[in-house]
């Protein structure tokens, strides 16, 4: 029997390849990799910059009501957060920086926080809003990421 493709399933499987890519930075840097750091960054930084402009863009416009605006709100100020948190790694990471190690702690306990909203309950709720658009998935994972895109409360 096929596992059935759901936007829980293909958010959180984002969540957690993110969540590895910044782990594996933080033991490259405690090993003074800095080229493997960097280039790892940047893979990590293209997923979740991807990842919040897919929630922004296609996911949470379709959530409604009062509640869920609420919690849609506070999540969109915390992309704003995770990414100016990117932006500021890349510039120490660049630097070969050692502050970067402190960063990407503050950043990985952020995005734990932050995933952790999404997959309990946001998630659960788009399924349920969206099992009628199949093509909802297709739709996320071809998105690409638009060069001048920003979060919506920068």
């Amino acid at each position: 029997m096929q596992d059935v493709e759901t936007i829980s399933l293909f958010m959180t499987r984002d969540h957690v390849k993110g969540d590895d890519e910044l782990e594996e930075v933080l033991a490259q840097i405690r090993r003074d990799e800095w080229e493997k750091a960097r280039d790892k960054v940047k893979v990590a930084n293209a997923r979740i910059k991807t990842h919040i402009y897919l929630e922004e863009e296609i996911l949470f416009p379709h959530l409604k009501g009062p509640d869920l605006e609420n919690w849609i709100s506070e999540l969109m100020m915390q992309h704003v957060a995770i990414w100016n948190l990117l932006d500021v790694i890349l510039g120490l990471l660049e630097e070969r920086n050692r502050e970067i190690e402190g960063r990407l702690i503050l950043l990985m306990q952020l995005l734990k926080a932050h995933n952790s909203i999404e997959e309990h309950s946001i998630y659960h709720e788009l399924d349920k809003e969206l099992a009628w658009n199949p093509d909802i998935l297709y739709e996320l994972r071809d998105s690409i990421l638009p060069s001048h895109w920003k979060p919506k409360y920068m």
